[in-house]
């Protein structure tokens, strides 16, 4: 009987101590992306995002990266985030449909510079834009990121804009950057991002519109040997997190998160601004021809995407209130 009531009380010493270790496991927050592993997005995940939030949390929360679209592309994430297999994704504005104003964001022509759209993004209008994403999505907004603004990268030069006339131009699969793509002239062709490099190679499409260290991460200059540096559309990065993870975290362990999802978010727009004359520096190198638009082609430009504006205000006239706002502060700098 003795033998029987020590090897109770150690089993039973057992279970305690094993409910323990498991009450003080880590928990695990997956953060994707489709970006390639050298983008500025994947770095500062793992150098900042990653490295804080283990540091501070004192192992209490892990931190896996899953760049290069390993999990998927944008919108299997998006769905992937808001359904919980995936703790946390880095987005576009692919929820522009859901969420009332985030589509201002990539209005054409919006934004003058890099240090205008950083500065409207980090201010209370930053915050209208997402203000109700969580009610929509089921998403909880961390931070803004940057991708950067777009030009296009296509077989041939384009001086004019007669130049878009029968070009197949891939676009992302949006309403809203559809729209811009058919107001250039262009033939658009929505294909996911991961699909942009064997499209190119098989004559598919003629040319990809994005920022240029998606073009030159994912080496787009190795098949097509033209950018025109349009600038037609700023992109920013959304840091997302599953609003039912968010909330299973203690108070102290989402201020962990939201600062460092902050402080990578702060490298990542410093890491791409100062890239972006290497990555031109390199497409020249690979033989690259990049077209600066002349005064007369960039008005032409302008002017062929303000119908984005009106169509943009007939579903949503609150919007203009926004859009002058952004336009003021662009103004003043």
């Amino acid at each position: 009987m003795r033998v029987y009531k020590r090897l109770a009380i150690a089993l039973a010493i057992a279970s305690t101590l094993g409910a323990a270790t498991l009450s003080h496991a880590a928990t695990t927050i997956k953060v994707a992306n489709f970006f390639p592993d050298t983008h500025p997005n994947s770095i500062a995940l793992k150098e900042t995002f990653a490295k804080e939030v283990e540091s501070r949390s004192h192992g209490e929360l892990k931190v896996r990266v899953f760049s290069n679209g390993v999990l998927g592309a944008e919108e299997k994430l998006y769905n992937s985030v808001r359904g919980g297999t995936v703790q946390m994704a880095i987005l576009g504005t692919i929820m522009d449909k859901e969420v009332k104003n985030v589509g201002i964001i990539q209005l054409p022509f919006l934004f003058k510079d890099y240090s205008h759209a950083q500065s409207a993004l980090n201010s209370d209008v930053g915050g209208e834009l997402v203000s109700d994403m969580s009610a929509k999505t089921g998403l909880h907004f961390l931070a803004y990121g940057v991708q950067g603004f777009r030009v296009v990268a296509s077989n041939k030069s384009i001086t004019s804009m007669d130049d878009f006339k029968g070009l197949r131009l891939r676009f992302p699969g949006m309403e809203s950057m559809i729209a811009i793509g058919n107001a250039l002239g262009a033939n658009v062709t929505p294909l996911p991002i991961s699909e942009v490099f064997s499209a190119l190679e098989q004559k598919v499409v003629d040319g990809v519109e994005n920022p240029y260290p998606n073009i030159v991460a994912s080496k787009w200059y190795e098949i097509v040997k033209h950018v025109t540096e349009t600038n037609h559309v700023f992109t920013p990065n959304l840091y997302l997190m599953n609003d039912g993870f968010w909330n299973s975290l203690t108070d102290e362990q989402k201020a962990i998160v939201q600062q460092a999802a902050k402080d990578a978010s702060e490298q990542e727009w410093k890491l791409l601004v100062a890239s972006e004359a290497k990555d031109k520096e390199k497409l020249q190198q690979e033989g690259v021809t990049i077209t600066v638009p002349d005064a007369g082609f960039r008005a032409a430009l302008v002017a062929a995407e303000q119908g984005a504006y009106s169509k943009f205000y007939e579903g949503n006239p609150d919007a203009r209130a926004i859009v002058e706002k952004i336009n003021a502060m662009g103004a003043t700098q």
